[in-house]
């Protein structure tokens, strides 16, 4: 009788050991999760341009991004609001681009700097694909900052949708196809 106790005791230790080191491990995979998707959203679940501004410059600072392929650096606008252009995208908008998807998915951001004819930033341009946001608008968030992060333009704006709509076969974006 003894040693069958001895035996479950043993059996049950080796549960807890498992069990304990599955927990662990099952935390560590789901941490990057956590942390790399990023939070863009408020606690209610709406999109706010200051919690995204929060997530590009400090969680996941957006100049460490890649730049649109054929577009490194600086380039000349074709379109307003600014003369020089500086866009950034992150690694979800990239693999579209790249593998030329014909439509963003879920979380597809991308950032553009605008300066003026003398090198000076003046504005942030950013289109942040939030799914069930706007359909009709391809479910972009548009925001436009300040060089300080002050948002002048956040939403369904009117004058981003207006101007891109004439490329809503490419998802609303000029830059390049993504066909």
């Amino acid at each position: 009788m003894k040693i069958a106790f001895v035996k479950w005791k043993s059996l049950v230790n080796r549960l807890r050991f498992w069990t304990f080191n599955a927990f662990c491990l099952i935390s560590l995979l789901l941490i990057p999760y956590k942390f790399c998707t990023g939070q863009t959203q408020d606690k209610e679940g709406k999109m706010d341009a200051q919690v995204l501004w929060k997530y590009m410059t400090i969680e996941n600072l957006y100049q460490n991004y890649p730049t649109w392929p054929g577009k490194e650096g600086f380039y000349e606008s074709t379109m307003p609001p600014g003369n020089i252009l500086k866009l950034f995208v992150n690694d979800i908008a990239l693999d579209t681009i790249v593998n030329k998807k014909g439509m963003f998915p879920e979380g597809a951001l991308l950032i553009k700097e605008n300066y003026t004819d003398d090198g000076k930033l003046f504005l942030i341009t950013v289109m942040y694909k939030s799914k069930g946001f706007n359909p009709a608008g391809h479910d972009w968030y548009w925001v436009k900052y300040k060089p300080d992060g002050e948002a002048r333009l956040e939403g369904k704006v009117d004058a981003c949708i207006n101007c891109h709509v004439g490329v809503a076969n490419n998802d609303y974006v000029f830059t390049g196809s993504i066909k």
